[in-house]
């Protein structure tokens, strides 16, 4: 009888199908983050308005699922009446670009510095962890806050200051990868044949760190863009009146008693973003 019956079961399990779950949340994560690029690449033809145009008789228009919207503005308008889906727009523009700069600044900063350490330890190696500790005991955002309001915010100055001040996590990773490279047979037979050390390095050690450099880059990023916003929440990121999401909950942080909608769209914006980009949806 149980033989009857598990029989009868096998054919069942054999159907039921397994979902990888973590494939899926790459592959939803890739969909949502490729949808916002496309959509801050293609702002001026999806835009419906002009994000710095102004109407002051339509400030402040609630968006579409609330009673008393405009129809012409499906997110409704902000304080000046601009439209808010074209901010909304505009500012995916502004935040990808500063997270993928602020990026490319840091990690070619912290991937010179780690896999020179890694690469050529003993002196060297102790005098950029030195440098390496030294960064991880400053805190960012107050070195960061410390510096845009005594030079100034404006677009170039916040990628300036955050990919000179967010590079150590490459740096840490870099480090790690490349001495678990340098004592591998390709590296000692590359140095046999008398290859020099840059080399190496260009052909042996750096195509085998990408993987893991673009891990952390993607990481990278996602702080970037949320240290962006916290700066032009605290009014000293990029300068009004650039749509970025940050300078958004900003402006809309007045009105959060009577218009909370301000807040809560590019904050979901900002919340997404960030979520989807740390492979997490």
């Amino acid at each position: 009888m149980a033989t009857l019956l598990d029989a009868a079961e096998r054919p069942r399990r054999r159907l039921t199908p397994k979902i990888d779950f973590g494939k899926a949340s790459l592959y939803l994560s890739g969909l949502v983050i490729l949808l916002i690029a496309l959509a801050a690449i293609f702002a001026p033809l999806l835009a419906p308005y002009d994000p710095y145009a102004q109407d002051l008789l339509r400030r402040t228009f609630p968006p579409f699922w609330m009673e008393g919207t405009d129809h012409a503005h499906w997110l409704g308008t902000d304080h000046l009446g601009r439209d808010y889906l074209s901010r909304l727009i505009y500012g995916a523009r502004i935040s990808l670009t500063i997270g993928f700069v602020t990026a490319l600044v840091s990690g070619f900063i912290g991937t010179a510095l780690g896999v020179t350490a890694g690469y050529f330890g003993g002196r060297v190696d102790a005098a950029i962890s030195f440098v390496i500790t030294a960064r991880l005991a400053i805190p960012v955002i107050l070195v960061a806050l410390a510096v845009v309001a005594m030079v100034g915010s404006s677009f170039e100055i916040v990628i300036a200051v955050l990919g000179l001040l967010l590079w150590d996590r490459y740096a840490l990773v870099m480090r790690a990868a490349t001495q678990q490279l340098r004592g591998r047979d390709f590296v000692l037979a590359a140095q046999i044949q008398g290859a020099s050390h840059w080399q190496i390095v260009r052909h042996e050690i750096l195509p085998n760190i990408v993987p893991p450099l673009l891990v952390v880059m993607t990481v990278e990023i996602a702080q970037a863009i949320m240290l962006e916003a916290a700066l032009s929440f605290l009014g000293l990121g990029v300068p009004a009146p650039l749509p970025s999401w940050g300078l958004m909950l900003q402006e809309g942080k007045a009105n959060v008693l009577f218009d909370p909608w301000l807040i809560t769209i590019p904050g979901a914006a900002l919340f997404t973003l960030a979520l989807v980009d740390k492979g997490y949806p």
